[in-house]
């Protein structure tokens, strides 16, 4: 009798440890989440990390503490974020260089961005304006191809992140115009250099353009989406331009550690889905020039390796150097 009784209490402990195991995100989260972010503070990727971590905090009950780690166009925040326990305590926003370009211009970047992430979802998509500086003999992007083609090599073009350099790349490669890249170390000094007539073109974000378009500064010749921006209907697609085929986009989006649970993942995504869909959040991001890109962690994870892909051949065709 009392050998059935002890097998029968074995029996029950082992089938009830998998019932309890099995939904390791019935209570999660209990305590704050941190989001770490590649940017400083009032940075495009802080300003949307605290606006969406709000919203998505409402929904999972808990603070989303939004913590800057800047260095290595990125990598110090990934490879804190690949390096922390993965129980959805600790997410990363992450992007284009931390996810793709990385890989192909430096050396050593600490973390394997397949490996040792679980994508949860994509946030938004960033299309890039194409700008002239507003004396160059360009009213639109036909005009601009004719002049690059009369003057092979004279033209030159800013550079201040990954995304522009391989939006640029991309045009040369398309177009078969020569022109000269000159990398800066942030964008706002290659936009300083272009409305002082030191550069010619640059392709770059569309919120750091849009008060010098304003202010007829800069011309706008195209953006990189295949459809015209909300908050620039005026401005056509290159590929509608004469660029046929010509389509680019930075991204952000989230992820968490290898080895999150499932279930933490997916209810990390629906939080976040659930903000990128709400009213307000179309408005919020067409000021921005953004577009929201909400998804699965399946659809982010083969765009993540697509990405790589594409960052690949436009890394290799720049001829970029790893550092």
């Amino acid at each position: 009798m009392l050998i059935r009784t002890l097998t029968a209490f074995a029996l029950a402990a082992a089938t009830a440890g998998p019932a309890v195991a099995a939904d390791p995100a019935a209570n999660y989260p209990d305590r704050p989440i941190r989001l770490v972010i590649s940017f400083p503070a009032g940075s495009g990727s802080d300003i949307i990390a605290r606006y969406l971590g709000k919203q998505a905090s409402a929904t999972l009950g808990q603070p989303i503490v939004v913590e800057p780690k800047v260095g290595a166009q990125g990598s110090v925040a990934a490879r804190e974020v690949a390096r922390a326990k993965p129980d959805g305590y600790t997410l990363l926003l992450g992007t284009n260089s931390t996810h793709a370009a990385n890989v192909y211009m430096m050396k050593d970047i600490g973390y394997d961005p397949v490996k040792d992430f679980s994508p949860v979802t994509q946030l938004t998509s960033n299309p890039l304006m194409m700008v002239v500086r507003a004396d160059l003999p360009a009213r639109n992007m036909t005009e601009f191809l004719r002049y690059a083609r009369e003057n092979p090599g004279k033209l030159n073009y800013g550079t201040g992140n990954s995304g522009g350099l391989a939006a640029a790349q991309l045009l040369k490669s398309l177009t078969g115009i020569q022109s000269l890249g000159v990398p800066y170390a942030g964008t706002p000094q290659a936009v300083t250099d272009l409305i002082g007539g030191r550069l010619d073109y640059m392709i770059t974000d569309v919120m750091v353009t849009r008060p010098y378009l304003e202010s007829g500064k800069l011309r706008a010749l195209g953006v990189t989406s295949r459809q015209r921006l909300p908050s620039s209907p005026d401005v056509a697609p290159l590929a509608e331009s004469g660029v046929d085929g010509y389509e680019f986009a930075s991204w952000v989006g989230l992820f968490a550690p290898a080895g999150t649970p499932p279930a933490i993942v997916n209810k990390v995504n629906a939080a976040f889905v659930a903000a990128l869909q709400a009213p307000d959040t179309r408005q919020f991001f067409d000021s921005m020039g953004m577009l929201p890109a909400p998804g699965t962690p399946q659809e982010f994870s083969a765009y993540i390796r697509a990405q790589l892909d594409l960052w690949g051949k436009l890394t290799r065709d720049a001829g970029v150097s790893v550092l």
